[in-house]
């Protein structure tokens, strides 16, 4: 993996490392990096950070990594929405985890992933740059090597990325849209949950009503923030929790885990700046629950 950027006559004259942050947006860890790695050609030739370049200089940066990978590699089927060598957007299916944990080490997301890139011949660490829970299914964007984590964690930071989710909720909703912008935070240190409170973080959910049924709705959900369990989280303190989700108060009678997914994802992709537009179409779960209702 590398990235190409052709000098201009505006940067006549000046440090590969004015360029790399002004032009390319390195952060400083990544450039640092590239320090460590030698990992900038100019023409051909490796060069130190400091070095001038001229107009019509092409500079080359290996974006490459040898990082250890801590997470198991383990071949699992893959549902690939869309791959190229800097990102690669899956859709997950419900009961994943994304990322192992110590009781929990194989079988994630994670694992899949990481044997996808190492049969590409990338030994790259697993960069998860948006999030979903275990039973939420849907689109999640991954990174491919750190500058492309960092250009798309800077989108997700400013609310560039627009996430989009499709929930089946308890109840018919009497307004056809609505913003909740309420904080969400731990109720107490020894909570496992999350709720709304005034000691959290800042969080901005809106919603539409799609369609109603006699006993819930089907919304369409855009997050503005993104803090664990929002949705599940506001939803259910507007008296609305999503159906198969009893952590906050949805039944699990009619579908066996939380009716929430991620169905929209658009960004600007890393290298090309290109406006990037992913959809998931429902799972069948999903599908099967909005006919029963």
């Amino acid at each position: 993996m590398h990235l190409e950027y052709k000098v201009t006559e505006e940067h006549d004259n000046q440090k590969v490392s004015q360029i790399l942050k002004s032009q390319l947006k390195f952060s400083r860890g990544e450039m640092r990096r590239l320090k460590r790695c030698a990992g900038v050609l100019v023409n051909g030739q490796t060069v130190r950070l400091n070095a001038l370049v001229k107009a019509g200089d092409l500079i080359l940066i290996n974006l490459q990594e040898d990082d250890n990978q801590p997470v198991i590699p383990q071949e699992l089927p893959l549902d690939i929405l869309f791959e190229d060598e800097h990102i690669l957007v899956l859709n997950k299916p419900s009961n994943m985890l994304v990322h192992p944990l110590s009781y929990h080490v194989l079988d994630t997301l994670a694992n899949g992933v990481i044997y996808h890139l190492q049969q590409q011949g990338q030994n790259s660490k697993f960069r998860a740059v948006s999030r979903l829970d275990k039973d939420t299914s849907g689109v999640i964007l991954i990174a491919k090597n750190s500058y492309s984590c960092y250009q798309l964690a800077e989108q997700m930071n400013k609310g560039f990325c627009r996430r989009e989710y499709l929930a089946v909720v308890h109840n018919s909703i009497d307004s056809d849209a609505g913003t909740i912008n309420l904080p969400i935070g731990r109720p107490n240190d020894g909570s496992l949950i999350f709720g709304v409170t005034p000691q959290g973080k800042a969080a901005i959910t809106h919603f539409t009503v799609i369609q109603r049924f006699a006993t819930g709705s089907l919304v369409k959900i855009r997050l503005e923030t993104g803090r664990t369990h929002q949705i599940r989280v506001h939803m259910s303190h507007l008296g609305h929790p999503v159906m198969g989700d009893d952590l906050y108060g949805g039944s699990l009678e009619l579908i066996k885990r939380q009716a929430l997914h991620s169905w929209y994802l658009a960004f600007y992709h890393p290298v090309s700046k290109e406006t990037m537009q992913l959809q998931a179409p429902l799972p069948e779960d999903m599908t099967a629950l909005i006919h029963k209702l």
